[in-house]
C-alpha cells in the first residue's frame, strides 16, 4: 500500500507548502544563485502549480462524499425494487393462492433471503421480468395493472446501473487516492529540497532558516 512520506495531514502539507513559497518568492533569486540547475527561475511556477493541482483534486474526503451519494443512490433503487414487490405480492398471491411454489419464484416469503445482499436483489430483479412473462397471463386475468407488471425490467436496470456506479467508484477510489499520495509525496520532495537548500543558504541566519522548515520525515499509511 502507498505510504506518505510527510507524518502530517494533507491538508496540512498544502498550507505549508503556500507559506513557504511565500517566502521563497522573495528569496528565490538566492536559491537559484545558490543552485541554478535546481532552483531555476521556473521553480516556484512548478511548486504552485502541484499545490494547485492537489487543491483542485479535492482529495480523499470528495471520493468519499461521492461513494456516500451513490450509495444512497443503491439504497434508493433497494427501496424502489422493496415498494415494488409489495405491491406485486398481493396480485401474485391472489392469481395464485394454491400454488405456493409459484408465488416463491416472485419472491413472496422470501423478502429477508432476497434483500440480505445487495447481489442476491439484482440477481432476482433481473429475473423477475421472466417470471413475470412466463405467468403474465394469470396475472392479467386476476386484473393485476398492466403497468405494475412492466415496472420490473426498468426497476431491475435502475438497480443495477446503480450499483456498478457504485463499485466502480470504490475501486476508482483507491486508484485515486494512490494517484494522490504519489502527487503529494512529489511536492513533500520539493519542499524538503527546499529545505535542504535554506539549511545551507540561511546557515547563520537562524530565524530565517526556520522559515522553511517542515514537519519531521515520518511515514504515515493510506
Amino acid at each position: 500500500m502507498m505510504q506518505r512520506k510527510y507524518g502530517i495531514s494533507d491538508a496540512i502539507l498544502l498550507e505549508t507548502a503556500d507559506t513557504i513559497i511565500g517566502y521563497l518568492e522573495n528569496d528565490i533569486n538566492q536559491f537559484t544563485t545558490f543552485d541554478p540547475a535546481e532552483f531555476p527561475a521556473t521553480f516556484i511556477n512548478t511548486v504552485k502549480q502541484k499545490v494547485t493541482d492537489a487543491f483542485i483534486e479535492g482529495g480523499d474526503t470528495f471520493s468519499k462524499t461521492q461513494l456516500k451519494v451513490q450509495t444512497g443512490m443503491v439504497n434508493k433503487e433497494m427501496d424502489n425494487c422493496k415498494t415494488y414487490m409489495e405491491d406485486l405480492k398481493y396480485w401474485v398471491k391472489k392469481s395464485f393462492i394454491d400454488h405456493p411454489a409459484i408465488q416463491q419464484q416472485f419472491g413472496v416469503n422470501r423478502f429477508g433471503e432476497i434483500f440480505g445482499s445487495q447481489p442476491r436483489l439484482i440477481q432476482f430483479m433481473e429475473s423477475l421480468s421472466h417470471t413475470i412473462h412466463t405467468h403474465r397471463a394469470e396475472l392479467v386475468a386476476t386484473g393485476t395493472p398492466v403497468t405494475l407488471l412492466d415496472q420490473a425490467e426498468p426497476l431491475s436496470t435502475a438497480l443495477r446501473d446503480a450499483n456498478t456506479t457504485q463499485e466502480n467508484l470504490k475501486g476508482n477510489r483507491t486508484i485515486t487516492t494512490e494517484s494522490r499520495i504519489i502527487h503529494l509525496n512529489s511536492l513533500y520532495d520539493l519542499l524538503r529540497k527546499i529545505e535542504d537548500a535554506a539549511g545551507l543558504i540561511y546557515r547563520n541566519e537562524e530565524a530565517k532558516k526556520n522559515l522553511y522548515r517542515i514537519s519531521v520525515n515520518q511515514n504515515s499509511s493510506v
